[in-house]
């Protein structure tokens, strides 16, 4: 049987209510910074803020041009694959940047996530918990 490795988070306080969030850190051409990111299951693909993209010296908007709906309607977004590392295990994902994204934190979409992982919500217990496919 083979072992896979399993990566449990806690939820983290915001406001009134705990919430999957997760420190991600993001990686290119030798360059790396990490950030808080909501994991959502709802979203397809991964968004995050250009600025994020320019402390990696990623020239984003050489990827493509997508218009994601979301709540707040349609944003402009770039397309770019960069390298992403949750807990010690690493990955190449597609990711969204966005300079009219401006949440509170950046989102963790399924798209190369879920793929890579089986992902289990227990909101009950307030945990968040990743096994390496």
């Amino acid at each position: 049987m083979k072992t896979r490795k399993t990566i449990e988070f806690e939820y983290r306080r915001l406001e009134d209510r705990y919430v999957p969030i997760i420190e991600v850190k993001l990686l290119h051409n030798g360059k790396y910074t990490k950030t808080l990111a909501y994991v959502d299951s709802g979203a397809t693909t991964s968004i995050f803020h250009t600025d994020i993209a320019k402390s990696l010296g990623i020239n984003y908007k050489k990827g493509e041009k997508r218009y994601p709906m979301g709540v707040s309607g349609h944003i402009l977004t770039y397309l770019n694959k960069i390298k992403m590392e949750i807990a010690d295990v690493s990955t190449d994902c597609n990711v969204l940047f966005s300079d009219e994204f401006i949440p509170r934190f950046n989102l963790l979409g399924r798209e190369d996530i879920f793929n890579h992982f089986k992902v289990c919500f227990d909101d009950r217990e307030r945990t968040l918990t990743f096994i390496k496919k």
